[in-house]
């Protein structure tokens, strides 16, 4: 999957989801004050893309800073390129 494809559907998967109904996230969106996502909805959030994006579980220290789609774009590109190095 290219670089776009990835990031496009990260985006889709958090618009998709988002507690506030289905709109179209932005890479600028934040997860909270622009979505809606709390605790409990990153976390599903979390284990939606995880599966999707077939990632293994997303280390704790790895999401203490997200904040932005643009974020969560960022962490799972970085977890799908250390997938393709580690196979």
């Amino acid at each position: 999957m290219d670089r776009e494809a990835l990031r496009s559907g990260v985006r889709e998967v958090i618009g998709d989801m988002s507690p506030l109904g289905k709109r179209t996230a932005l890479s600028t969106d934040r997860l909270a004050d622009d979505l809606g996502y709390d605790s409990l909805a990153v976390i599903e959030l979390s284990l939606q893309i995880e599966s999707r994006f077939g990632l293994t579980a997303v280390a704790q220290d790895d999401a203490t800073d997200i904040e932005t789609v643009g974020d969560v774009e960022d962490l799972v590109e970085r977890m799908a390129a250390a997938a393709i190095d580690a196979a």
